[in-house]
């Protein structure tokens, strides 16, 4: 009879599930017990739509506390389906930790995964294979909320109405996923986002069609940016000094190099290809995020304590230092220029999120990566009044229009440039013949 292998837990889950525990006991120190518990109660009977900063309408130890149970939640739904950790496992996992704190909790999140689960089930599909869709399918969890808690009266039909709302839009997402990778030929990392958006904005017109309006929110908490900010630096500096004491200094420093040329879209999976290293881009990347964000006079909230751990997140499958400067430059040019204030959520937002374009720049240069961060900021901060705020994956929606923009740009120009090159050569050469 042949024996059972025995699973062993992934170090990556206990790194995870280290920085769960950190966001607990920082909760307590800086809340009380009775408000982190009506706090959390008020996170799930709330719209959650953009931009809902749960530490402004919740409270500090609220926000991560919910934020730290749903991460410990997908790490046992990765544990139980034996799930091997990658790139875009860790990105996942980053993403609930940051979009827990403004939008995603357990009530409007459990509805899209079962509908990705009964997917999984009609299609034949084990539901390790599924895992990921149904974390990054989270996305789309504000429909859920904005159904079942529209007005202050609660009703049970309506949140039964929502529940099933929530399980078809997460039973077609994988199918949307899958299908909108063609649009971008995956220079977006934010595939999700570009599912999510085309899904909430279908539920968006819906609703509108029958009379219901969506009221976006703009909660965006400002009283915590010290504490906020020595949470993301220590969290940043753990992985590093991590990265380079399990991979030995001078192998980590050599592999870290190797990471920084990483131009090819299609295979940017780096925890699998450096593997501990990794974690030493996923540090960088947080404390650069976290300290352009400062440099700018921004504050620290949920928001964008949520764009800080995306940005670290996909520094473990496409996203690094070279890459990533300069969209954030051209956002920020993009900022500065638009009609809006500066310090606006959206154009905060915008910055961060805009690396999820960071393949383009690295793939064609830093100059195209400049124009992208720029083009980005231009469709970013309006694209949420599309389907109401009901994708919480805004700025991936918006991604996806530059790429299909700018790509067929880039590779006009590069053929006009090469065409313009061997002209002037040819001329040149019988010049001095």
């Amino acid at each position: 009879m042949p024996q059972t292998v025995r699973y062993k837990i992934p170090v990556d889950y206990y790194i995870m599930m280290c920085i769960c525990a950190s966001f607990i006991i920082i909760a307590f120190m800086l809340d009380t017990p009775q408000h982190i518990l009506s706090g959390y109660y008020k996170i799930h009977t709330s719209r959650s739509v953009l931009i809902t900063d749960y530490i402004a309408l919740a409270g500090i130890g609220a926000a991560l506390i919910n934020s730290a149970i749903l991460v410990i939640s997908n790490l046992l739904m990765l544990i139980v389906t034996r799930r091997e950790p990658n790139g875009k496992v860790i990105a996942a996992l980053f993403l609930t930790i940051g979009f827990s704190l403004f939008g995603k909790n357990m009530i409007n999140t459990l509805p899209i995964m079962a509908g990705v689960w009964l997917y999984g089930k009609v299609t034949k599909k084990h539901f390790s294979e599924m895992v990921i869709f149904a974390m990054i399918s989270t996305t789309i969890a504000p429909i859920v909320s904005e159904v079942a808690f529209l007005d202050e009266s609660f009703s049970l039909i309506r949140f039964i109405a929502a529940y099933a709302i929530g399980i078809f839009a997460g039973f077609i997402f994988p199918v949307i996923a899958d299908y909108v990778k063609v649009m971008h030929n995956h220079y977006c990392l934010y595939n999700g986002g570009i599912a999510g958006g085309f899904i909430a904005t279908m539920f968006a017109g819906f609703l509108r069609s029958i009379g219901i309006e969506i009221i976006p929110e703009n909660l965006w908490d400002t009283s915590h940016t010290t504490q906020l900010a020595i949470l993301a630096y220590s969290i940043a500096a753990v992985l590093i000094i991590y990265g380079i004491v399990t991979d030995k200094p001078v192998n980590a420093l050599v592999k870290y190099k190797e990471l920084l040329k990483e131009k090819d879209p299609d295979d940017c999976d780096y925890l699998t290809k450096y593997h501990n290293t990794c974690y030493i881009n996923i540090g960088i990347m947080c404390i650069v995020s976290t300290t352009v964000m400062l440099v700018l006079g921004k504050p620290i909230n949920g928001p964008i304590l949520g764009g800080i751990f995306t940005v670290s997140g996909f520094a473990a499958c496409g996203k690094h230092l070279k890459n990533a400067t300069p969209i954030i430059i051209g956002s920020i040019i993009a900022v500065y220029l638009n009609h809006l204030a500066f310090d606006a959520s959206v154009n905060t937002l915008a910055i961060l999120f805009s690396t999820g374009l960071a393949p383009i720049a690295g793939k064609y240069g830093w100059h195209w990566g400049i124009i992208t961060g720029f083009m980005h900021v231009s469709i970013a901060i309006f694209i949420g009044d599309v389907n109401g705020g009901l994708n919480l994956y805004n700025n991936g929606f918006a991604g996806s229009f530059i790429a299909v923009l700018i790509l067929p740009i880039i590779t006009v120009s590069k053929t006009f440039y090469a065409k313009l090159k061997r002209k002037i050569e040819s001329e040149l050469q019988e010049r001095f013949k």
